[in-house]
């Protein structure tokens, strides 16, 4: 049963699995494979991925959890690509994600037995769950597919503890919470976790399980928590500091499907979602996909009719409750309730609260009852199994190779190492300029394909630029200096090109349309380098090294302070740094020079030589965990012009050095593994008592 349930989720995602023609669409090139991208290039050189050069002018993204740098199934993948191609990388990702969904499969099984059913009606509705609404529309995000995968383990272990206290199944419980903290997408997450706690309360409420479930369910919770530590403590750290804590700000009344998501259960392809050039519905195309099956619907229906006219079948009523707290939970703000009680919970929850991916729940519900209701069926078990045949058929036929699942690279050749949307010449191009200088100069963007700034890790070319909604949030203060917009904003490409930010941030070269050209060459400081394939690329003559002394320096004790030195052209930021607290820099004449002795992502080395003491300004973005030392002595790294660092040098000649150490990561690191431990062993203790006592 478990190899024919694999059979079915890989022939479903056969297209990116087996052929290099086709990939997972849209997000999943555009997040999750540069993110990747960068560990899997950081282990070809024996090291691991703590800070991203390529974005923002620096960015922690070991704290990043939509990275899933520390998930077991994604660090595996990066390690062996790095020994290959990086053309491997797109496909063991996508075989790392189709294999949870196969556990994801496997566990709804597992469930669905446990509770009482046959094996036709529980392979049918693991299928369902498999190939249905949720995992059929997902690919995208494959950190939502990989956070999802794990809610019927979790419910099948809060099954298992309904009666009393099993260390095994305890252990079980935190394990799946705590991977699905781990496969990077907290919204999918707090779905996870949400659904168990109720799912464990519903058994109490329903008196199939003793109350003493609750207790052992939050503990689970928070087993999960500890276990997940790594991952989950930096990135807690990072949200403080990005612009992720005012997520709240745009959420409004907090988001969800749409009801016109619901014709989409009879009718999949009503607003066209099949053909993207047709498309005609609200919003997101993938949020308009919740189809399980003609079949499916019909006995999911036949479950709760048959359970109504009965008066019983506690089991029903327990995959009917959780669906309709799935169905509340994905609709979100078009309910009344939810607009009415959602503005009141804290800002701290509400921005982890993303209805609209939430519908796994709805999915793992509606393939539960469907089970039932196949079970329910007066007919002989062959029928029974000719029914889930027909129902997976069904589901592959309609919901398989389409738009939301798979991409064609022929089509959209997207970013790759070599090329910029299939022109090798362009991407060669541009990394020839930003190479004659070590580090590589930073480029910007005007007017022209975000893909040059998400791309930036797999073409190796430095943006300042960035897209990411954990974005620091100093380095998105500078940003603001670049593009009028909001605190909560995270992608403002280059508008003000007479901004002295452009010059600290070390931004080179300006790429932009043929058409946007005009703009740039009426600005005396940059000048036309040359012309590429439907872009033309700028140099800005004005740049500032991206390692320079300066001896002034401005103290301000608000952000709206220094904001008002730049914005009013009060300082020269080429010769004075805005810091936030006093310092006394030597005056007078004199010359200087820094060199680069190295540079990497976590570390750098710099010759510093000035006949006066003097403040080294590095256009790197200022992070905790940054540490520096002069000739060895360690010193203090001072926040600098808004969002870079500075190091006090003395007179004479000097080497500066800078490594990136978070002693978070190691905490978290501690945290994880003294868990895994703890459980492992009180696991393995309580099975041996638990086999002992058998046998007496």
């Amino acid at each position: 049963m478990h190899l024919s349930l694999l059979a079915v989720v890989v022939l479903f995602f056969r297209k990116p699995l087996f052929s290099s023609d086709y990939t997972f669409p849209w997000d999943f090139r555009a997040v999750q494979l540069p993110l990747i991208t960068f560990l899997r290039d950081e282990l070809s050189q024996n090291r691991f991925a703590l800070w991203n050069p390529y974005n923002y002018g620096g960015y922690p993204i070991f704290a990043n959890i939509q990275a899933c740098f520390f998930h077991p199934l994604v660090f595996a993948s990066a390690l062996i690509s790095s020994r290959f191609s990086w053309y491997s990388l797109p496909m063991l990702l996508e075989w790392v994600v189709v294999l949870q969904v196969w556990i994801a499969g496997v566990c709804a099984c597992h469930l669905l037995r446990n509770l009482g059913l046959a094996s036709a009606p529980a392979w049918t509705g693991a299928v369902m769950f498999e190939t249905g609404s949720y995992f059929a529309s997902r690919a995208e995000h494959i950190d939502s597919m990989m956070a999802a995968a794990w809610m019927p383990l979790a419910w099948l272990a809060v099954w298992k503890l309904k009666d009393e206290l099993r260390v095994d199944w305890l252990a079980v419980l935190a394990a799946a919470l705590g991977l699905s903290i781990w496969g990077g997408f907290p919204q999918a997450t707090v779905a996870v976790f949400g659904s168990t706690v109720v799912f464990a309360g519903l058994l109490v409420l329903l008196r199939m399980a003793r109350a003493k479930v609750m207790v052992w369910a939050m503990c689970g919770c928070a087993l999960g928590i500890l276990l997940a530590a790594v991952p989950f403590i930096p990135t807690a750290q990072l949200t403080e500091l990005s612009v992720a804590k005012y997520r709240a700000d745009y959420l409004g009344t907090g988001g969800g499907l749409y009801w016109q998501s619901l014709v989409s259960l009879v009718a999949p392809n009503h607003y066209n979602i099949f053909d993207m050039s047709r498309f005609d519905g609200p919003w997101d195309p993938t949020f308009l996909y919740l189809y399980s099956s003609i079949g499916g619907l019909l006995l999911a229906i036949f479950a709760l009719v048959f359970a109504i006219v009965t008066r019983r079948h506690r089991t029903t009523a327990l995959f009917g409750l959780m669906l309709l707290f799935g169905s509340f939970w994905m609709l979100g703000d078009k309910t009344i309730v939810w607009r009415t009680w959602f503005p009141l919970l804290p800002g701290a929850i509400r921005i982890g609260i993303h209805p609209e991916y939430t519908y796994c729940i709805f999915s793992l519900a509606i393939a539960g009852l469907a089970a039932i209701g196949l079970d329910s069926l007066p007919v002989p078990n062959w029928a029974r199994w000719t029914i889930g045949a027909i129902i997976a058929l069904d589901l592959f036929l309609v919901g398989s190779g389409r738009p939301m699942n798979v991409a064609s690279l022929k089509a959209e050749p997207g970013i790759t190492p070599d090329a910029f949307d299939g022109s090798s010449e362009l991407s060669n191009e541009v990394r020839r300029y930003v190479d004659r200088n070590t580090p590589p100069w930073r480029f910007d963007t005007v007017d022209t394909s975000m893909e040059w700034t998400y791309g930036a890790p797999i073409l190796q070319i430095p943006s300042a630029a960035g897209i990411s909604p954990m974005a620091l949030e100093n380095a998105i203060q500078l940003r603001l200096f670049l593009h009028d917009g909001f605190r909560w904003g995270w992608n403002y490409p280059l508008e003000k090109l007479d901004s002295p930010i452009v010059d600290l941030l070390n931004v080179r070269y300006i790429i932009t349309r043929p058409e946007d050209a005009p703009r740039l060459a009426a600005i005396p400081k940059f000048r036309h380098v040359t012309s590429l394939p439907g872009n033309e690329l700028f140099e800005n003559t004005s740049v500032l090294p991206r390692f320079f002394l300066v001896h002034e320096a401005r103290a301000v004790a608000l952000l709206q302070e220094a904001r008002d030195l730049i914005l009013r052209h009060q300082v020269d930021l080429g010769k004075t740094a805005i810091v936030n607290q006093p310092m006394k820099l030597a005056s007078g004449g004199g010359s200087d020079e820094v060199k680069t002795l190295s540079y990497e992502p976590n570390a750098i080395e710099l010759s510093a030589q000035t006949s006066r003491g003097g403040l080294l300004v590095l256009s790197e973005t200022y992070y905790p965990g940054w540490k520096a030392w002069v000739d060895d002595r360690p010193a203090q790294i001072y926040t600098t012009d808004i969002a870079l660092r500075g190091v006090v040098v003395p007179a004479g000649a000097h080497r500066v050095r800078m490594e990136f150490r978070p002693l978070i990561l190691s905490i978290s690191l501690g945290i994880s593994l003294a868990t895994a431990i703890l459980l492992a062993i009180s696991a393995f203790v309580y099975r041996r008592c638990a086999s002992q006592i058998q046998l007496k």
